[in-house]
């Protein structure tokens, strides 16, 4: 699990992530080399590192986000964020 809050992630439920978070998680995730890359096929996103497509679900539980989590991050970095698109 990537750290990337000040905070411990040893919670018994997930803690919320709120909208001004957004940012520091992008740029951990643009640090670690991962690109968020829109398509016009499927759920309209892919990941990569590299010129690898990873997962969705690999990318979730790499920086410990719930399905929910991760789909109001990646509607924010889609709309809001530079570091992670291409």
């Amino acid at each position: 699990m990537k750290e990337w809050r000040k905070k411990s992630n040893r919670t018994l439920f997930a803690r919320p992530i709120y909208s001004h978070e957004f940012p520091t998680l992008a740029e951990a995730m643009a640090e670690d080399g991962l690109v968020l890359v829109g398509v016009n096929k499927g759920n309209g996103y892919e990941w990569y590192v590299a010129d690898y497509q990873v997962p969705n679900s690999s990318v979730r539980e790499v920086w410990a986000l719930t399905p929910e989590q991760m789909r109001r991050f990646i509607q924010w970095a889609l709309t809001n964020d530079n570091k992670l698109r291409v």
